[in-house]
């Protein structure tokens, strides 16, 4: 199993050296991934938790300036918000900047304000979404020149250089909960990232699409928050002392999780790299092999 870690971009202690100290500590612990969380213009009722927010793409590109060998990912990019075509240049753009260290997951989104204040059509996402990886898929593909011709996005002989390091473009998860998602995440990406729900319900959503996903490659990521002194307020959804994070995460595992990416609950930069600590130290090596 591997592990990523939720950098802090948003919430009250999101700063530019709370950044670059959580992704150098997450480098140095052994961590295979740092992730960003992404949201542009979320109306003030929808933004509880994010009003403060580090835009997730440039913010990106910097931090893959900073360190070396973790990987950099979007969890997860809002995609149907934005224009296909400039998203795959500015990863294509990072990923040979950093030396092929980039990794994205992308969803729908769930906030119609924020596609209104964007301009940007709420109603038919889903379907803009599925056409938008397609035209990730085919610009990533590593030729200089692509052709694509879909209901919302078309494109004859555009230029397209520089490609991505990483052969066929960086490694592509389909975030959300739902089935559509995870169907979507079947057919046209490399992964399905949802959010934490309980084991069961994670197995009972994998058991549908198995006879579709067979041996190929396929990765099962999900989004945790981890608290190792939750209160009563907690919104954690790995939580208490080592011996049952370890027992919950075990859990996940048979349930189908190969890679976990943990948002570690922090009120301070402090607190939150020794949760990092305490979890390369005392949860991982007594993980299930």
């Amino acid at each position: 199993m591997k592990f990523g870690i939720i950098l802090p971009n948003f919430g009250q202690t999101a700063t530019r050296l709370s950044l670059i100290d959580t992704i150098n500590a997450a480098e140095s612990l052994g961590f295979d991934s740092a992730w960003l969380t992404d949201h542009i213009a979320l109306p003030s009722s929808e933004s509880k938790g994010f009003s403060h927010i580090f835009e997730s793409i440039s913010s990106m590109a910097y931090l893959a300036a900073q360190t070396r060998t973790i990987k950099l990912g979007l969890s997860s990019l809002v995609l149907p918000q934005r224009n296909p075509m400039e998203i795959a240049k500015s990863i294509a753009t990072i990923d040979v900047l950093s030396g092929g260290r980039i990794m994205i997951a992308t969803g729908i989104g769930w906030s119609e304000g924020e596609y209104k204040n964007l301009g940007s059509n709420f109603s038919n996402r889903g379907q803009r979404m599925t056409e938008a990886v397609r035209v990730l898929r085919t610009l990533w593909r590593g030729q200089t020149k692509a052709s694509f011709k879909g209901q919302f996005y078309q494109f004859e002989e555009m230029t397209f250089s520089p490609t991505p390091i990483q052969a066929g473009g960086p490694p592509l998860w389909i975030a959300g909960n739902s089935m559509p998602a995870l169907k979507r995440a079947v057919f046209l990406a490399d992964g399905w990232h949802p959010n934490a729900s309980t084991p069961e319900i994670i197995k009972a959503k994998l058991d549908q699409v198995q006879p579709l996903i067979q041996n190929r490659p396929f990765t099962i990521s999900i989004r945790f928050i981890l608290d190792f002194n939750p209160k009563e307020s907690s919104i954690s959804n790995l939580s208490g002392n080592s011996e049952k994070i370890i027992k919950d995460l075990n859990c996940y595992k048979i349930m189908g999780m190969n890679y976990a990416i943990i948002e570690f609950s922090a009120n301070s930069q402090s607190e939150r790299e020794r949760s990092m600590r305490k979890f390369v130290q005392e949860v991982i090596p007594n993980l299930d092999k």
